[in-house]
C-alpha cells in the first residue's frame, strides 16, 4: 500500500475489549489497531454500543478501558491515537443520561453518535434527532445506509443533512461489503456531498474490519482528493483538535 499523505480518523469503532461485542480480550484490541494503521487510520474514535439493558458501560469505565487499550497501542509502537465516544441506541432518557454525563459524547464535545433500528420510521428518526438538536448536542446519524426508511426515501436523507444533522457512513458499504443497495445508496450520498463521515464500525479483524485505504481510493477518484480528506479527517479534526 502506497503511503498516505494523511491519516484517516476512523470515527465509528469498537475497538474496546469487553465492553460490547467487540473483541473480548486486549490482544484482539491490539490486532485491530495494527490492522488499522496498516490502512491509513492515525485515530480511532472508540465508540462501544451504549444500549439501554444491554450495554451500559459508564464513561469512567469507557475511559479506563480507552487508557488500557492506548498504553498497549503505545507499548508495541503502534501509531494510532484513540478517544473516547459511544455510538448510543436511542432510547427514551437518552437525553437525561447525556446531561448526567451517564453516556459518552465524542471525545466530551456536544457530538452525539446515535442509531436507530434498522426498521425505525422516518417520522420517529426525525423526532428524535431535532430533541437533541433541541437540546444542544450535535447528532451524527450512525451508518446511515442501515435504515430502510431512509433507503426508500433520499429525500429524507437531504432533508436530515439540511437540517444539521451529520451523515456517517460504513466504510465497507463504499466498497461493497453491505450489498448493492446499501453501495448504491452510499454512493449517491457521496455524489450529492451528504456524507459527513466514514467510519469502518469495526468489531475485529475478519468480519467487519478497520480496513479504510479502498474506501479511501474509491473516494478519491470519484469524489476528489479534497472531499475525501473533509470526510475522512477534516470533519473530526473539528472535534479532537488534531
Amino acid at each position: 500500500m502506497d503511503a498516505f499523505s494523511w491519516g484517516a480518523v476512523d470515527v465509528h469503532c469498537h475497538i474496546l475489549p469487553g465492553l460490547d461485542d467487540g473483541p473480548g480480550e486486549l490482544a484482539r484490541s491490539v490486532a485491530m489497531l495494527r490492522l488499522a494503521a496498516s490502512e491509513g487510520i492515525t485515530d480511532m474514535i472508540a465508540t462501544p454500543h451504549f444500549h439501554q439493558g444491554r450495554y451500559t458501560a459508564s464513561p469512567e469505565t469507557v475511559l479506563r478501558a480507552m487508557w488500557r487499550v492506548q498504553r498497549a497501542a503505545d507499548a508495541a509502537r503502534i501509531p494510532i491515537q484513540i478517544y473516547p465516544g459511544n455510538e448510543i441506541y436511542y432510547f427514551d432518557d437518552m437525553l437525561p443520561s447525556l446531561k448526567g454525563q451517564g453516556i459518552c459524547t465524542m471525545n466530551g464535545t456536544d457530538m452525539v453518535l446515535v442509531e436507530f433500528s434498522p426498521a425505525v420510521l422516518y417520522r420517529t428518526m426525525q423526532n428524535a434527532l431535532d430533541r437533541i438538536s433541541s437540546e444542544g448536542y450535535q447528532p451524527i446519524l450512525a451508518h446511515a445506509e442501515r435504515y430502510e426508511c431512509l433507503l426508500k426515501d433520499m429525500d429524507g436523507v437531504s432533508f436530515l443533512h439540511d437540517s444539521g444533522v451529520h451523515i456517517q457512513v460504513n466504510a465497507g458499504t463504499v466498497t461493497g461489503k453491505s450489498g448493492a443497495e446499501a453501495k448504491r445508496f452510499a454512493h449517491r450520498l457521496l455524489e450529492e456531498h451528504t456524507v459527513d463521515y466514514i467510519g469502518t464500525d469495526a468489531h475485529g479483524c475478519s468480519h467487519r474490519a478497520p480496513e479504510m485505504a479502498q474506501c479511501r481510493k474509491i473516494i478519491e477518484k470519484k469524489y476528489g482528493g479534497e472531499y475525501a480528506y473533509q470526510i475522512m479527517r477534516g470533519n473530526a479534526e473539528k472535534f479532537l483538535d488534531l
